[in-house]
């Protein structure tokens, strides 16, 4: 019943946006847009409340929905020869909602470069997606969905003085704003490297070693933040302990290419929490808008 009502809402929310008198313009192309739109596959595919995109029917049509899976590593559509090649993984798995097509790389580098603002709610509603995603491979795997942090991928310095802003930064805030998840900035970038979309798979690979490391301050803040939030949750009756239930942390990063930087950045929380939190069992996922 509750599911009928919810799906009643929101076609309540589509008629009432297709019926208003005013057009806003498509965040993607400007031109006049009515109403909100559905990602084509979301009616089964997704709950429901998966995001309606304040976006033109035309652009929603345009945009190259990832429908299903091959590798479940890391969510490609094709059967994906890095996650074969995986040794000693960081991470379990990475989830997202679109292909990297010419199209959403035009995007992505117009809020990327540009900072054109205009693109960050429709970025935002692929990355929640891929989040919805996620959450739906995990259900029956994994009790409860509590995630203990959500953590950026970091820019370098260059970068940041460069474009103002880290995308990533921007895409997880506003999906911890929308799912009411813990942000943390646990990770730090060692140097300045060349532009992932240059590079070779080889070299995406090498240039992604030591290239993160863990903000030692920040995650000793983080465990003792965790830590004192289940011991104040334990009953009198039981004697406090450290917590043995797994830590489960969702890296957000724009895209994912050969999963060299998901892989670097688990890699770096995990051997952080080897020093600080000995016997801890760590579960890395991940997210992003786009899978290349």
């Amino acid at each position: 019943m509750r599911r009928i009502v919810q799906h009643v809402r929101r076609a309540a929310t589509l008629l009432g946006e297709l019926l208003s008198e005013s057009a806003r313009p498509c965040p993607l192309c400007r031109t006049p847009s009515r109403g909100m739109q559905l990602p084509p596959h979301a009616g089964a595919a997704l709950p429901v409340d998966a995001p309606l995109f304040d976006i033109c029917r035309a652009c929603a049509s345009d945009i190259p929905w990832i429908d299903s899976i091959a590798c479940t590593v890391c969510g490609r559509p094709e059967t994906c020869g890095d996650c074969a090649r995986r040794r000693n993984a960081h991470f379990v798995c990475s989830r997202s909602a679109v292909r990297y097509s010419d199209r959403v790389r035009e995007w992505v580098a117009l809020f990327k470069y540009r900072g054109d603002e205009r693109l960050a709610g429709p970025l935002a509603d692929m990355l929640d997606l891929s989040f919805l995603r996620l959450e739906l491979t995990l259900r029956g795997r994994v009790a409860g969905s509590r995630w203990d942090a959500v953590v950026p991928v970091p820019v370098s310095d260059e970068r940041l003085a460069e474009r103002g802003f880290n995308q990533a930064e921007r895409l997880a805030a506003l999906l911890c704003a929308r799912r009411g998840l813990p942000m943390r900035r646990l990770l730090l970038r060692t140097r300045h490297s060349e532009k992932k979309s240059l590079q070779s798979r080889l070299a995406r690979l090498k240039s992604a070693e030591g290239l993160f490391v863990a903000d030692d301050e920040a995650v000793r803040a983080w465990i003792e933040e965790l830590l004192g939030r289940e011991l104040a949750s334990l009953s009198a009756d039981r004697p406090a302990r450290r917590v043995r239930r797994p830590v489960r942390l969702l890296l957000v990063d724009d895209i994912y290419t050969t999963g060299s930087t998901i892989e670097a950045c688990s890699e770096a929380i995990a051997a952080a929490l080897r020093r600080h939190w000995p016997g801890s069992d760590l579960r890395v996922y991940a997210v992003t808008l786009a899978r290349s």
